[in-house]
């Protein structure tokens, strides 16, 4: 009976509708955001840029999306999240048409300018999901994550249908039906979520005293070195590998299957991740996802089309492992500002890969895209010895 009733109470609280809400926000503006690295590649090829110069875009990219991220963490945790989660999914909504439908390069500042929505939206957003419930803060947390992951798996898959279909103009099928997530963000969300009910086990470990410094600053110093591996690593991927399949003459549709299977693979990866963040220690579960993404990494860019799916399925799966139990170690640190927390997380991860990314980049001019996308392997190699040594 107490099995049925912990069951029952899971359930509803994934019905909770400002989750919801924000799930389904979520995955429209990573279907928007994912989408956009195949219109980037087709942008290249027509505006003849460089590898260095589409990481100089990625980057571009992020520093929108990632510096401004705190900042609109700062105001959630001060006026709520609704305004935030509508108005950034609305501004996404609105220069994604423009990509669309405009020249080649008023597209490509489109793009760009795009992505300030994203940083309204996503400390938002996670607020409100890791204050649905307290009991299942990470599962919670990370099927919120998923909800975007599955969008970053759809995102380039669609886009690769419209543009094969109907070329750029297509695209403006999606921002389109990112509409249905404006209207229920709408409706269903509220200024100032309050708090759920606290749990008495929870609530006694929010009671403990805060780590003293040595202990904080620690932390800090490796979940940084973290981030800024294992995000290099993954946004690199993500960002190149259209590049790479296009260079190498695959189709639109082709590429768009192949690049959303590595977030298909982090949408089961993260959810897994976050369960199991609920049992054992974080750190065990960060170790485990950097070590299984190493090899798929480095293999994935030699074979045949058939175990490159696989390959970069599995990359996407350990890869994503972390991503939830990050985000919530740095919450923790910062405990009655998630909200800016939540920001910090996310627009550190983004603005470092975007920077890594960048330099990957560069050294890809210089000695081909194809080894410098295998090298990305050893990035995650090099930190699992930091997450190792992060506290229990």
């Amino acid at each position: 009976m107490m099995e049925i009733r912990m069951a029952t109470s899971q359930a509803a609280v994934y019905r909770e509708r400002p989750f919801l809400a924000v799930a389904l926000t979520h995955f429209f503006v990573d279907v928007l955001n994912n989408g956009r690295n195949l219109l980037v590649a087709l942008l290249a090829v027509s505006l003849g840029l460089t590898n260095a110069q589409v990481g100089l875009a990625l980057l571009l990219y992020n520093v929108g999306n990632a510096l401004s991220q705190p900042l609109f963490g700062w105001l959630a945790d001060r006026i709520g999240a609704r305004r935030l989660v509508i108005g950034g999914l609305g501004w996404m909504i609105a220069f994604y048409a423009i990509a669309a439908l405009a020249g080649d390069w008023l597209a490509l500042i489109a793009l760009t300018v795009a992505s300030v929505g994203s940083g309204a939206f996503h400390p938002s957003g996670t607020m409100v999901a890791s204050r649905t419930s307290i009991t299942y803060r990470s599962r919670i947390t990370a099927l919120f994550f998923m909800a975007g992951q599955i969008g970053l798996f759809l995102g380039p898959v669609l886009a690769g249908i419209l543009l094969d279909a109907y070329g750029r103009p297509g695209y403006i099928l999606l921002p389109i039906l990112a509409l249905t997530a404006l209207v229920g963000g709408w409706r269903w969300l509220y200024d100032a979520p309050p708090m759920p009910k606290v749990a008495a086990k929870p609530a006694a470990a929010e009671s403990v005293a805060a780590p003293q410094p040595p202990h904080f600053l620690r932390r800090i110093l490796l979940l940084s070195l973290i981030i800024f591996a294992s995000s290099t690593a993954s946004i690199a991927v993500i960002t190149f590998t259209p590049v790479l399949f296009t260079d190498q003459g695959y189709s639109p549709t082709l590429i768009g299957w192949l690049s959303g299977l590595i977030m298909m693979g982090s949408a089961v990866g993260g959810l897994i991740g976050g369960t199991l963040g609920d049992r054992i220690a974080g750190k065990w579960v960060i170790a485990l996802g950097l070590a299984g993404s190493v090899l798929p990494y480095y293999f994935f860019v030699p074979v045949s089309v058939v175990w490159q799916a696989i390959l970069l399925l599995l990359a996407g799966f350990f890869g994503g492992m972390p991503h939830t139990i990050l985000v919530i170690m740095v919450q923790s640190l910062l405990p009655k500002r998630q909200a800016m927390a939540s920001g910090i997380a996310l627009g550190f991860m983004f603005f470092s890969g975007a920077v890594g990314s960048y330099f990957v980049g560069l050294v890809a001019d210089q000695i081909g895209l194809a080894i410098t996308l295998q090298g990305m392997a050893f990035l995650p190699l090099a930190v699992i010895l930091a997450a190792i040594l992060l506290p229990s």
